[in-house]
């Protein structure tokens, strides 16, 4: 199973908190990144989902400085929304 990333790009399509909990498989956890949030699943790595290469690197452009070396920096795993700056409208950033 491969990991999505759903992009929301008009506020129309801004999530309730059950959508994402529907799309992400659980509860939903907002991870910051510079232009904008990522809805994760917050027991992702102890479900076992899969790598999501797309928020990976998101995620990695994020936060990479924070960390030792470039084998030690955490994964985004499982299916993630996200929602950029530029919706301000969004519930997520209230």
């Amino acid at each position: 199973m491969l990991a999505k990333t759903k992009q929301i790009l008009d506020i129309k399509d801004d999530p309730s908190l059950k959508e994402a909990q529907a799309f992400v498989g659980g509860y939903v956890e907002m991870v910051r990144v510079g232009d904008g949030i990522l809805l994760v699943n917050e027991e992702a790595k102890l479900k076992g989902l899969p790598i999501n290469d797309w928020a990976s690197v998101k995620y990695e452009k994020e936060y990479a400085d924070a960390y030792v070396s470039s084998w030690d920096v955490p994964t985004i795993d499982g299916n993630a929304i996200y929602i950029p700056n530029t919706l301000t409208k969004s519930q997520w950033f209230s």
